[in-house]
């Protein structure tokens, strides 16, 4: 495009040039100041100097009436290249608009998003505490950039969205014992991609409450960025950070929540929920009965326990 603007201008002062020397530059020495004062007039100038000033006289005429024809060949050329050099700048600019917003195709879209956003909770008339959190959210999620993640990788094939989700999630499941696979039987990279894919991530804001203790729990959650805070009985026991991982219980042992985890920070964290790991166990009997043995030790604690209180009870009413 640049190019054609450049050929543009170089035949308009060609040509704009030509139509004064048929006229025998007719006024050109008093209607131009330049050549006025220059010695012996434009027809002594050589021609650099002429070919200079009929470029300027051409890049005015795109941009404002540069060059005053007096007679009506002037007229008439002046007239059809400043019409042809309206619609080549408005291709420019037009040109140079879709440039940029395709630079930032993402930017725009969050852009979009933020204001149907806004005028969303405006409309319900959301009380503003709430609305900075809710835009919150939305900034910490997409970061100014809005991909529709599921609708990309939808367009893969299985090999790469594998691929893909190992890199991310390789790390997590990685630091979690009974997630392990290590057979080398030609298999663990198979189950790693399987488990990395039905990973799903998840955001919270500073205060989200991820799961309430005394709830049945569907998921466990692996923490890739931010903190959370573990709670029980409304009591701070513990923090976990980057890297770490709660709620393995609800995947091998259908039982309440022992605590409460809400964020401490802004906190991407990845969610495996019980039906799609029993799916993929299903499919590698070593892990199936690590599993179910896991699930028995667990239910056996679980029942001693509940003896425990029972005696415990049982003892106080004695008394």
């Amino acid at each position: 495009m640049a190019l054609v603007f450049l050929v543009f201008l170089h035949l308009q002062a060609c040509f704009l040039y030509y139509v004064g020397y048929i006229n025998s530059f007719y006024s050109w020495d008093n209607q131009f100041d330049h050549w006025k004062n220059h010695p012996g007039g434009i027809e002594s100038a050589d021609v650099r100097e002429r070919y200079m000033f009929m470029l300027g006289q051409s890049v005015g005429n795109v941009f404002q009436m540069s060059f005053k024809p007096q007679t009506i060949s002037e007229q008439a050329v002046t007239l059809l290249f400043i019409v042809s050099g309206a619609i080549l700048y408005a291709l420019l600019v037009g040109l140079l608009s879709s440039a940029a917003v395709a630079y930032d195709s993402s930017g725009r879209l969050y852009r979009q998003k933020i204001d149907e956003l806004t005028e969303y909770l405006n409309w319900k008339r959301i009380d503003d505490q709430t609305k900075k959190k809710v835009l919150g959210y939305y900034e910490y999620k997409y970061r100014g950039k809005f991909f529709e993640e599921q609708t990309l990788l939808a367009d893969m094939n299985c090999s790469l969205r594998m691929e893909l989700a190992t890199i991310n999630c390789r790390r997590l499941i990685d630091k979690v014992p009974f997630l392990k696979r290590e057979l080398n039987d030609g298999r663990d990279e198979i189950y790693l991609g399987k488990m990395s894919t039905a990973l799903q991530a998840v955001y919270f804001v500073t205060g989200d409450f991820i799961f309430h203790q005394g709830e049945i729990g569907v998921e466990m959650y692996f923490i890739q960025s931010g903190t959370v805070n573990i709670l029980m009985n409304g009591r701070l026991v513990a923090c976990l950070k980057e890297g770490s991982f709660f709620g393995e219980v609800s995947l091998i042992a259908n039982v309440p929540r022992t605590a409460t985890v809400q964020a401490a920070s802004n906190c991407t964290v990845y969610s495996l929920s019980s039906k799609d790991f029993s799916g993929i166990i299903a499919e590698f009997d070593d892990m199936k009965e690590r599993v179910d043995q896991i699930y028995k030790d667990r239910m056996e604690k679980i029942k001693i326990e509940k003896e425990k209180k029972a005696r415990g009870k049982g003892v106080a009413k004695m008394l």
